[in-house]
């Protein structure tokens, strides 16, 4: 090969390297923390399918919101937001990565959790930097870390979130924020730990959802949300009835002294 064309092939090949490199993959554009519309579509709907058990969809105006947890007393910011290692107390609620007696594993990028919480609920925690994220999301929102871990862009999202009521409720409402068109399951759980029923919603985007017991029994002491949004998803608004807790049941009171 003449050396003037094999020394103009060599210089094409690194001018088109050097432009690859700085075009950015649909992955990475996909990975974007919390995508969403940052409001809700109008007109738009939420759709959830029950799978299993005694939990059905209803409608937002049917919770009351006596209590609302907003995490506008706790610390965020913006990317990658604040990280928080223990069970993260905000809104009169307690939140935590899983329950205790379940199980966490890789599900991709994504925290797959597994088996039933031992009796009576409690949160559990995982691993430093996999645990909850406080992100600014036109104001706080609560995130899942997942197993790549704070502060990776890939993380924030992508993890697992658990809900504890200290008081047990018959129906809840929240926003799931973000969304970028995946899809998430829920699990709602009783105060012994037992499963009320799991639900899985598609087509996430910035919505309210709502949730009830069959027979409007106080009976959801917990609530896991797992997700494999490709950007990930986070929680918001959490609205809920201060119920008269079971003399049975954990106390607020015990609870934080246990994870003080």
């Amino acid at each position: 090969m003449h050396p003037g064309l094999a020394f103009l092939r060599r210089w094409v090949t690194l001018a088109l390297l050097s432009w690859m490199s700085c075009v950015p993959s649909a992955h990475a554009a996909d990975r974007a923390p919390l995508v969403g519309t940052l409001t809700a579509p109008l007109g738009r709907h939420f759709v959830a399918s029950v799978l299993t058990g005694d939990i059905v969809p209803i409608d937002t105006t049917l919770v009351s919101c006596s209590a609302v947890a907003t995490f506008s007393d706790v610390d965020g910011g913006g990317t990658p937001g604040t990280n928080y290692d223990g069970v993260l107390a905000s809104g009169g609620l307690l939140f935590s990565e899983r329950f205790d007696g379940q199980s966490v594993s890789a599900n991709g990028d994504f925290d797959g959790i597994s088996g039933l919480p031992s009796n009576p609920l409690q949160p559990l925690v995982g691993e430093a930097g996999r645990n909850l994220d406080v992100f600014d999301y036109a104001g706080n929102a609560l995130t899942g870390l997942g197993p790549i871990g704070f502060p990776d862009i890939d993380a924030i999202g992508e993890g697992s979130i658990a809900i504890y009521f200290a008081a047990a409720q018959s129906k809840v409402k929240f926003s799931l924020v973000g969304g970028n068109g995946g899809s998430a399951t829920l699990r709602f759980y009783r105060r012994d730990g037992s499963l009320i029923g799991e639900v899985a919603v598609s087509d996430l985007t910035d919505l309210s959802y709502a949730f009830g017991t069959s027979d409007d029994s106080y009976s959801i002491a917990g609530i896991l949300i797992q997700n494999t949004d490709a950007s990930g998803i986070g929680i918001d608004d959490i609205c809920y009835d201060q119920a008269p807790v079971s003399a049975r049941s954990m106390t607020w009171g015990s609870l934080k002294r246990r994870y003080r």
